[in-house]
């Protein structure tokens, strides 16, 4: 048994977040020379849009951990997990199979942010290493976004997992300073925002939409280069609620003038058919 590569494989499994309950079956496997095996493991979770730490621990994780042995030694190689998530509170079972080398090392705890519905960023190191390099220097790192599109699978069965590297142009700051929120406004309090969103939390905090400041929980939207943002219940509170004024000059801006002579008069007439608008979306619950 290559014992340095045992300890090697120790380590991944606990930098990936399964600490050393899997260290002996480990071991025992290797042992056993097996061609390629799966550990696994389960744990329960809170629900990750849990507001209170005492929450019951509803969310089951089951993690299938694959390795292979090398064909031309006695090395052993962990490739990739497959993730199932169970929430109490959805029939649909969430399944992916992140891949150490593809998907940048995602952790189980960052599987289970992305199976959970949030976006998260980490440093990752580049691929390709740039023309003219010198030889044992160390490659670039920079942070990225990741995210899952839950609503589809691909052939294999997975989730398809959106990269947005900083060339994307996702501001954070920038993000969060559109919005009127309450309770950010110190550096310290915003800088430990953007932490928790970057780490696939949401941010519980006030919102204020005209005279009242209600309470809201946002998360990071990097593809969209904003924030989502709910109230108590996890409806989505969109723009036209909290920019009523700006919502009401575009709709100013599209009318013919006709059409602004005879709202200015009062007048009430049924739009023709090619001047009707297209149903607006409405507020969205949050599904995680």
């Amino acid at each position: 048994m290559n014992e340095n590569n045992l300890e090697y494989l120790k380590k991944t499994l606990e930098g990936l977040g399964f600490g050393t309950k899997l260290h002996d079956v480990l071991e025992t496997a290797i042992r056993r020379e097996m061609p390629k095996f799966s550990l696994g493991v389960n744990t329960r979770m809170r629900p990750a849009e849990s507001r209170d730490f005492g929450d019951a621990r509803t969310e089951v994780l089951d993690f299938r951990i694959n390795f292979n042995r090398s064909k031309e030694s006695d090395m052993y190689f962990l490739n990739d997990y497959r993730v199932t998530l169970r929430k109490n509170d959805d029939p649909v079972v969430r399944e992916q199979t992140f891949d150490l080398a593809r998907d940048h090392r995602i952790t189980a705890y960052q599987a289970f942010k992305l199976l959970s519905g949030f976006s998260l960023e980490k440093e990752v190191f580049l691929r390709n290493k740039s023309e003219g390099q010198q030889q044992g220097a160390q490659p670039e790192k920079i942070p990225m976004w990741f995210r899952l599109n839950l609503d589809i699978t691909d052939a294999y069965g997975n989730h398809p997992l959106r990269t947005f590297r900083p060339e994307y142009g996702y501001e954070l700051s920038e993000a969060l300073g559109k919005y009127p929120i309450k309770g950010l406004d110190t550096p310290e309090k915003m800088q430990e925002a953007m932490i928790a969103l970057r780490n696939g939390n949401y941010v519980h905090t006030t919102l204020a939409i005209g005279r009242k400041n209600i309470p809201v929980s946002i998360a990071a939207n990097p593809q969209m280069k904003t924030i989502d943002i709910y109230d108590k219940d996890m409806t989505e509170i969109r723009d036209e609620t909290i920019f009523p004024e700006k919502t009401t000059a575009k709709k100013e801006e599209r009318e013919t003038p006709s059409e602004s002579v005879e709202r200015k008069n009062g007048k009430k007439t049924e739009p023709l058919p090619w001047q009707q608008e297209p149903e607006q979306e409405t507020g969205r619950k949050r599904g995680r």
